[in-house]
């Protein structure tokens, strides 16, 4: 398919596109939410182009023990995720993902954040950015392509926020191998548009450490600044000692000390400190090689500062933030795919961008192997107040997404 025929297409579905995503925008579906009326919504759009769908409601603790997991945050209800399958079409062995639920609306909104507002080629509301544009030019591409095309492929439209839990993981978990390629369509968090390629999600760790100290017998009856620091356990340098231990033994990923509390006063020795790290890494390591790293680091700190004085206790536990890294290769056919389809609707081929943490694009590649890559539209305002998504590159992205399935080879 050449240019002038995905623009094309997509120029004509312009009215569903926006028509789609200002229904999305206008039902609330923040994360916590079960975002079913957002769902039902997406359902109610899909079914009449020949699509069967599927909700799943997913308990985010029920897979607590996957090695994927991350802890989502408290729930309000169930979340519902949805499976589209063509079944007027030629099914691809292809999957379109992207998340219905939003963030929270904040304040400094200028107007209602579920009315969706257009202010020249932007149209703001709660999600436009994050992900409900992206969401609706996938339903739009799958849509479009099986009316006019007679091929489309599988669409999920899940929880991404908190982690994956409350649906990237179930959803890619329960679909398993069954696909060749997987496009997260959802706008880059660097406001680049179709002009990068989410190629790899860095993995990360958050961390929180507790040391706990003591204090020397005072040389003085009632000052306890009196102690002689030598017979104290300073839980502040131990806590710093470890972080650097941790350097030393994980050389290639980068560890940042983001907020470090200790002591009570000048001159005593601090017998508590509390410290929250973030431990960034690619591949080669994994969440547990990297909690293995930093417990066996406090471990060796303890055993080396035992004194008759007391001994250090230290706590290493992971917070919520964590995800295992994954990376598609540049030159992988998925990739190639969409750099022709972006070059030839843009005029422009688009760069790597490989910088982002915990994306979504790491569960299809580290469940199934199934290289994943993200794509999306200008957008701005992430997790803000007035939100907004370009409607004039929405519909160069919903020409990009219909260029690349009309070229996706179909099933032998």
């Amino acid at each position: 398919m050449d240019r002038a025929e995905a623009v094309a297409l997509a120029e004509d579905a312009r009215g569903e596109l926006l028509a789609l995503l200002e229904a999305l925008i206008r039902e609330s579906s923040p994360a916590g939410s079960s975002a079913a009326g957002a769902q039902a919504v997406l359902r109610g759009y899909l079914e009449p182009s020949g699509f069967q769908t599927e909700l799943h409601a997913d308990d985010p603790e029920a897979l607590r023990d996957h090695p994927e997991f991350a802890p989502a945050p408290p729930v309000n209800a169930l979340p519902v995720n949805l499976t589209a399958r063509p079944v007027r079409a030629a099914a691809l062995d292809l999957v379109l993902f992207a998340h219905v639920d939003t963030e929270s609306a904040g304040t400094g909104w200028t107007s209602a954040p579920q009315r969706p507002v257009r202010k020249g080629p932007r149209i703001h509301g709660l999600g436009a950015a994050d992900d409900k544009g992206g969401l609706a030019a996938a339903a739009v591409a799958a849509a479009v392509s099986a009316r006019r095309l007679g091929r489309a492929p599988i669409l999920l439209s899940i929880h991404g926020k908190g982690g994956g839990a409350r649906g990237t993981l179930p959803a890619f978990d329960r679909l398993g191998d069954r696909v060749a390629g997987a496009i997260y369509v959802h706008p880059p968090e660097n406001g680049a548009g179709l002009a990068v390629l989410k190629t790899a999600s860095r993995g990360v760790l958050d961390l929180d450490l507790r040391v706990r100290g003591w204090r020397g017998p005072p040389r003085e009856i009632g000052t306890p600044e009196s102690a002689a620091p030598e017979d104290g356990g300073d839980a502040l340098a131990a806590s710093l000692e470890i972080v650097e231990a941790v350097r030393r033994a994980l050389p290639e990923a980068q560890i940042h000390l983001g907020q470090l509390q200790a002591g009570d006063a000048p001159g005593r020795t601090p017998v508590d400190a509390a410290a929250a790290v973030r431990v960034l890494f690619d591949r080669g390591l994994t969440v547990p090689d990297v909690l293995a790293a930093c417990r066996d680091a406090a471990a060796d700190l303890a055993r080396s500062r035992r004194s008759p004085h007391g001994t250090f206790r230290i706590h290493v536990a992971p917070r919520s933030t964590r995800a295992n890294p994954a990376r598609t290769a540049w030159d992988a056919p998925v990739c190639r795919r969409i750099r022709a389809a972006v070059a030839a609707v843009t005029g422009k081929e688009p760069q790597e961008y490989a910088e982002h943490l915990a994306s979504d694009i790491r569960f299809p590649l580290r469940l199934a192997r199934i290289p994943s890559v993200g794509i999306g539209c200008r957008a701005g305002n992430f997790y803000g107040p007035d939100e907004w998504v370009d409607a004039e590159d929405l519909i160069r992205l919903t020409a990009v997404l219909i260029a690349v399935l009309a070229a996706w080879p179909t099933r032998t």
